[in-house]
C-alpha cells in the first residue's frame, strides 16, 4: 500500500507536468480525499478545510483540476455531485445506490452483477464499436434502514 505522503507527491506530480500550481490550499484538498473512503461534496469538502483559509471557490476550482486529470470521479445524484479518489483507489468496478431519504450512498461489489455489467459494457462495445474507458451506474430508492422506519 502506498503511504499518503507518497500518494500525495505523486498527485504533485501529475498536476505539475500537466502546468498545474500545487498551492497549500489544493495540498490540503488532495489530502481530503486521500484520506477519505466516501463520496464527498464539496461543500463537505469545504467543510473539512475552510477552517486552513481555503475559500469554497478554490475547492470547486480544484475538484475540476483534479477530476480533468483523472485522480477523482464524480459520481452524480439527482443534480447532486460528489466525488471520490479514482487514483490509487482500492476499489475495483462497484454500483452506486444513494438512498432518496437519508442520502447515504452505499458501494455495491456483487461479483454477479459486476459481471453483468462488464457483459453490458462488451456487447455496447462490439455492437456500437465503442471504445468504453469507464463505467458508471448508479441506482436510487430506499437504503434499508430507511424502509423499516
Amino acid at each position: 500500500m502506498i503511504k499518503l505522503e507518497n500518494k500525495i507527491d505523486k498527485i504533485k506530480a501529475i498536476l505539475q507536468k500537466n502546468d498545474y500550481r500545487v498551492t497549500e490550499g489544493r495540498k490540503e484538498i488532495i489530502k481530503v480525499f486521500v484520506n477519505s473512503n466516501r463520496h464527498l461534496s464539496p461543500l463537505e469538502v469545504y467543510e473539512l478545510v475552510k477552517d486552513k483559509n481555503i475559500s469554497l471557490p478554490t475547492v470547486y476550482r480544484t475538484i475540476d483540476i483534479l477530476k480533468s486529470n483523472g485522480i477523482i470521479k464524480e459520481v452524480s445524484f439527482n443534480n447532486e455531485r460528489y466525488f471520490e479518489l479514482k487514483l490509487f483507489s482500492q476499489k475495483c468496478m462497484h454500483i452506486h445506490f444513494r438512498c432518496q431519504k437519508c442520502g447515504k450512498i452505499i458501494d455495491i461489489y456483487d461479483t454477479n452483477i459486476i459481471l453483468k455489467l462488464i457483459e453490458i459494457r462488451n456487447e455496447l462495445e462490439k455492437q456500437y464499436d465503442f471504445l468504453i474507458e469507464d463505467v458508471s451506474a448508479t441506482l436510487c430508492g430506499l437504503c434499508s434502514e430507511c424502509r423499516k422506519g
